[in-house]
């Protein structure tokens, strides 16, 4: 006889319940863990990236005979572009003041330099071994020397 209240399948309790969830897979996991570290450090940038690189290189392979990805393997690919994507604007917009500021990534790294020698009294032959002023050989086939300061072979 026909009961509309009884589950055909069963034990009528059981009408509402869902099947447990499987665990998560471990890769899924370590790409949770390294999106999370990605956006966290987005503001440094490249150890940013190689966390969101290491995030979607874990979220694709965590997929494994599944025929579809797991819900946290979706959010790590996501926070992971979006960590990639930050980084990536944080260290163009820094390239663009500096050289805005400078003129160039030179002009930048020589005030720097000087900066270093003014601050602690290091100059670039002590952190180096050279000396600033003096040129070097560019060219070994045309016999650039700072002493004669011609490309003519001596």
């Amino acid at each position: 006889m026909y009961n509309p209240n009884e589950n055909r399948f069963g034990d009528p309790e059981d009408q509402f319940t869902r099947p447990p969830r499987r665990a998560a897979s471990p890769m899924a996991m370590a790409a949770v863990s390294c999106a999370i570290i990605a956006i966290l450090t987005s503001i440094t940038g490249i150890v940013s990236i190689i966390f969101a690189s290491l995030g979607i290189l874990f979220a694709c392979l965590s997929k494994g005979s599944r025929s579809k990805p797991e819900r946290a393997t979706k959010y790590a690919f996501r926070i992971s572009i979006i960590a990639m994507i930050i980084s990536g604007v944080l260290m163009l917009f820094s390239l663009v003041t500096v050289i805005r500021q400078y003129g160039s990534l030179q002009n930048y790294y020589n005030s720097y330099l000087e900066m270093i020698e003014e601050n602690y009294g290091i100059d670039l032959e002590d952190i180096y071994g050279i000396d600033s002023g003096q040129d070097y050989d560019i060219d070994s086939d045309t016999g650039y020397t700072p002493e004669t300061g011609t490309g003519e072979a001596l």
